[in-house]
């Protein structure tokens, strides 16, 4: 066993104390502790609970959940753009205490969200995708039960080795083209446990019966005893394999984070590595109509039970999200640039990516909807033999701008199918047609067309000269007077094209029943314009005109102080660093 500092030991005793506290507390009635500490937002994915909740990660790697929020909640704060897993800071409110039974925390109000700085700059992966990412499997034992497998086993089951040929290092690395490397974290002598091979044991002095939160935070807290390190600072993936009986789902994971949970032997399928590691890498699930898991064309949807099994990648979403294939992918807005109303993609697949010349991913935008679609053709074969759904088919999925939300697979389509989207960007009768003119197996490349399909209102008839006089049924007896030598008034043409240019998609102006003019009307002053837009004056190739434009939503203001963020410098322990407050109508409150 390796030297332990005497600052180590005197952390690792006084964490031990803490557990002692923490029993005596609880035994004498003394459920709940102040917590008086901003803490890091996480968003945990519960695999087969169809659910989410918000967590609150300490300095010291503690999670606790807030359970006055729900899913639903979670979602819009997403998309909005007001929460990010991994990165949002919660101020927590004072009188905020943990309730130690099932590591809850009470509220009296909800904790204000703050962002490190400005949401423009915000990319949709966060965590990193590509290089070497350190894992380490934590194989655990509570006071009357253990996980299932041994050391050795979860080793293989995860890196390989011992006839363990599918793995969570292999499909990564398949997947991926070696642009993601699962390796071992580095072996370690603890104070009464090693880490070798990418795993260790630890022991809880608790029965398998407490609830999975408790053991959780035991085990993260007997981590940071035996190691000195946190669990968040320990390797860049923590897998924990509970024992049988303390968790009855299949497992959970934290969006944009470090650890993942697993029922007992579950630890070693590799379908459910691949999806909880996924949720990690910031990925949502992947579903079909109703069935939140029932993508089976990605390892996001359902998993199985088999170590070795099945051989699947992820969905065209979710590839394009994890930008393994950027250089052969397009992302396209149709009826703008190079793209026109009309346009044809020769597409391969993930498979043969290292060799194509041609694109493997599609991305169409719709901005008016803020959610995008992503075709891809799901070729069954090499490490993609085992796909479930949609095999040799051209896919399309819907999925929000926002990365972490869950993707929906819309259409399966063979050679002569088409998917048409209504209203597309939010134009009444404007429809987008996605089709396939031929798959062919032999080279494995499928033609795949996108037309955008405009709605054109009937000309305007020539208008008349002269009226048209009333027919008279006999003749009368006094002449009819001569007709009016004043035309009636022509009706106006159409107004061109700002520019001269050729029309887009956001140049066909929003049709309104109200008496305001509508996107890219012409205008004077904003009162003109219909709600939510403003009159602005805009370039063109012939010079400027005044239109009436989107208003856009102002970004927020930067919370970051010389350079280091104030949050990064106060979970560091610079307890001098006040946080900046947000406007009291910033404060975001839940029903409870």
């Amino acid at each position: 066993m390796s030297t332990v500092s005497q600052q180590t030991k005197w952390r690792q005793a006084l964490l031990s104390g803490a557990l002692i506290l923490q029993s005596l507390l609880l035994a004498n009635g003394q459920a709940t502790t102040a917590l008086n500490e901003p803490c890091l937002a996480f968003v945990k994915d519960i695999f087969s609970e169809d659910r989410q909740q918000l967590l609150c990660q300490t300095p010291s790697g503690m999670l606790y959940i807030l359970p006055s929020v729900d899913g639903q909640w979670i979602e819009e704060k997403m998309i909005a753009g007001e929460l990010y897993s991994g990165e949002t800071i919660l101020d927590l409110p004072d009188g905020t205490t943990i309730n130690r039974e099932d590591q809850t925390l009470n509220l009296n109000e909800m904790p204000a969200l703050v962002n490190s700085d400005s949401s423009e700059r915000r990319l949709q992966q966060n965590t990193k995708t590509t290089g070497d990412r350190t894992v380490l499997a934590v194989r655990v034992i509570a006071s009357n039960g253990e996980m299932s497998k041994s050391d050795e086993e979860l080793s293989a089951s995860i890196f390989g080795g011992a006839n363990d040929f599918v793995n969570l290092k292999s499909q990564y690395a398949a997947c991926s083209h070696g642009k993601i490397n699962i390796v071992k974290r580095p072996d370690m002598n603890g104070l009464t446990s090693n880490i070798q091979n990418g795993v260790v044991t630890i022991r809880v002095n608790l029965p398998v019966e407490v609830g999975h939160s408790t053991m959780v935070n035991a085990v993260s807290q007997e981590l940071d005893r035996e190691f000195g390190m946190t669990m968040h600072s320990i390797a860049d993936h923590v897998m924990y394999c509970l024992p049988k009986g303390n968790y009855n789902g299949v497992g959970f994971a934290i969006m944009n984070g470090g650890l993942s949970v697993f029922n007992d032997k579950l630890c070693t399928s590799v379908s459910t590595q691949m999806h909880e590691i996924g949720h990690n890498l910031n990925l949502g699930h992947s579903g079909i109509g109703t069935e939140k898991y029932g993508d089976q064309s990605c390892m996001m949807g359902y998993s199985y039970r088999s170590s070795e099994a099945p051989k699947m990648c992820f969905n065209a979403a979710k590839s394009f999200q994890l930008g393994w294939y950027d250089d052969k992918s397009k992302s396209m807005i149709p009826g703008t640039g190079p793209w026109g109303d009309d346009h044809t993609f020769t597409l391969s697949n993930i498979v043969d990516y290292p060799t194509t010349n041609d694109d493997v991913l599609i991305e169409i935008v719709e901005p008016a909807s803020q959610k995008n679609y992503y075709v891809g053709f799901n070729v069954g074969k090499g490490f993609n033999q085992g796909t479930r759904h949609g095999k040799n088919q051209v896919l399309v999925y819907s999925k929000p701008v926002a990365a972490g939300i869950d993707s929906l697979r819309v259409a399966d389509l063979s050679s002569g199918d088409s998917f048409t989207i209504s209203d597309f960007n939010g134009i009444t009768g404007n429809t987008l047609s996605i089709s396939v003119l031929s798959i062919d197996l032999s080279s494995d490349l499928a033609q795949v067309r996108v037309t955008l399909n405009r709605k054109h209102s009937p000309p305007t008839p020539m208008p008349t000269r002269y009226p048209t006089p009333a027919p008279t049924r006999l003749p009368t007896r006094r002449p009819t007077p001569s007709p009016t030598l004043r035309p009636v008034a022509q009706t106006p043409s159409p107004t061109r094209p700002i520019g001269g240019r050729k029309p887009t998609v956001d140049d066909i102006p929003v049709t309104t029943s109200q008496s305001c003019k509508a996107a890219y009307s012409e205008c004077e002053t904003t009162s003109e314009c219909c709600a939510g837009f403003s009159c602005r004056r805009v370039a063109s190739d012939t010079g400027f005109s005044n239109v009436c434009r989107a208003i856009a939503k102002n970004s927020k203001d930067k919370l970051q102080r010389n350079g280091t963020p104030w949050w990064k410098r106060r979970l560091r322990g610079d307890s001098n660093v006040q946080a900046p407050r947000e406007p009291d109508n910033e404060i975001l409150e839940v029903q409870a």
